[in-house]
């Protein structure tokens, strides 16, 4: 039980680490005293670090295998597991084609930038959010193991709770223009539209 605490505790580390550098007061703080590029640089650096020791805590080292059981392994849950995570790193590199960490670097109080509604964000408002759950449940997929499945549900409890804040900044920063992009463009998943015969 105590192992699965430690994975939980450094999934907590990162999600604190995650929201806390986002946040306007302490993103205002590094771009006003250190500029754009450094808060950019300093938001992934420390991302990197915390998500290793979430993802050291896993202590998880049989990475072969899918490999090495293939025999027993269930073929259908190997290759959505594969689906699941290729989809994943296609949505993510389609995403941050358009925003990156730099983009949202600009999202202060005496700046305005254009509200992104095109592409895969006419779409659906956070794919780089379905993306981090696409990848993660394809990892609880691939590995099926108790660390594992903490890690990667761990991880995506934070994606969705962050997800609420980031949305509510959002319609903090640009009001209605976000409230009627909300109304029309699904959250992580596409709106069904219903056709008006």
């Amino acid at each position: 039980m105590l192992e699965y605490l430690l994975i939980l505790l450094g999934v907590t580390l990162f999600g604190l680490q995650h929201s806390g550098i986002s946040s306007h007061r302490v993103k205002n703080r590094i771009i006003d005293r250190w500029g754009k590029e450094v808060y950019s640089r300093v938001f992934s650096a420390t991302s990197i670090i915390t998500l290793l020791i979430a993802f050291l805590a896993m202590d998880f080292w049989d990475w072969l295998y899918p490999l090495t059981s293939f025999s027993t392994y269930n073929l259908l849950q190997l290759l959505l597991a594969c689906l699941l995570i290729a989809g994943g790193l296609i949505l993510s590199v389609k995403a941050s084609s358009v925003i990156s960490v730099s983009t949202v670097a600009d999202m202060r109080s005496d700046r305005m930038p254009e509200l992104v509604t095109d592409g895969i964000y006419a779409k659906i408002r956070h794919p780089l959010y379905l993306a981090t759950i696409m990848l993660l449940i394809g990892l609880a997929l691939l590995y099926p193991f108790i660390e594992v499945a903490v890690f990667s549900f761990g991880l995506i409890a934070y994606t969705l709770i962050g997800s609420y804040f980031e949305e509510r900044k959002l319609i903090l920063h640009y009001g209605d223009e976000y409230l009627k992009y909300r109304k029309t463009v699904g959250f992580i998943l596409p709106r069904l539209r219903r056709n008006s015969s």
